[in-house]
């Protein structure tokens, strides 16, 4: 029942050493840093971070996982049992996860309200490709455009299945994500985000009259409009 209930949140543990050596190299983590990991797993992540870095964070919300890591403490590693996207303020200089393929989403929407330095991140591949999709394309989604507009994304290398216990059933990729500088974002122009994209195929300017904004953008479609413009949108209506 323990496997069903992680499979079923899209947790798969990392058991491939090459894979972890990868991870650790393209996060080009130094002693002064200090490195936030979202879903401790196993640990075998989390240790080789403690390894390279000032100070480790780890966040753990099953408490089964948790326990069982808790009793190889290290004395720069803080876990906590809890969900780590409830956290606010939290200070860290790199992210690294291998993410639970459910909480993908909110997790780059978390990213999006922090400051860090980099982000280095295993997700699912077809949502790597949701990332970087273009406007108008089926793909583009509201997670396309707070992505795009806060960091700069570069896909790193893909990791076959046979690298995780239990093998999960689609593909995964690393992907490296760096904030733009003054690209700051809000949690509600993040909701407005998503409210816009409820209404992706119809034309901006309507939308933007219904709810109070003055920015036009003649009749392009909502789908069509490029993170900024989206972006733009998003802070000038009044939804919620």
């Amino acid at each position: 029942m323990r496997w069903s209930k992680r499979i079923s949140l899209g947790q798969h543990m990392l058991v491939d050493f090459e894979i972890l050596e990868k991870i650790i190299q393209v996060s080009q983590i130094s002693k002064h840093e200090i490195v936030c990991e979202a879903g401790t797993g196993n640990g075998i992540l989390t240790y080789e971070l403690c390894r390279h870095s000032q100070f480790v964070i780890s966040y753990e919300l099953d408490s089964t996982l948790f326990a069982s890591t808790s009793k190889r403490l290290l004395p720069n590693l803080k876990l906590v049992n809890g969900n780590i996207f409830d956290t606010k303020n939290l200070k860290f200089d790199i992210f690294v996860s291998n993410l639970p393929y459910s909480k993908s989403r909110l997790a780059f929407n978390w990213l999006a309200l922090q400051k860090f330095d980099r982000a280095i991140v295993m997700i699912q591949k077809e949502f790597a490709a949701k990332l970087q999709a273009n406007p108008g394309e089926k793909n583009y989604r509201a997670i396309s455009v707070i992505t795009q507009y806060c960091f700069n994304i570069q896909r790193l290398f893909n990791v076959d299945r046979k690298a995780f216990m239990p093998e999960p059933s689609v593909e995964s990729e690393v992907v490296r994500i760096v904030p733009k500088k003054c690209s700051r974002i809000t949690d509600q122009a993040i909701n407005n985000i998503y409210f816009l994209f409820s209404q992706r195929n119809k034309v901006a300017a309507s939308v933007a009259r219904k709810f109070g904004s003055k920015v036009d953008f003649g009749n392009t479609r909502i789908c069509k409009l490029n993170a900024e413009e989206i972006v733009e949108l998003a802070r000038s209506i009044k939804v919620f």
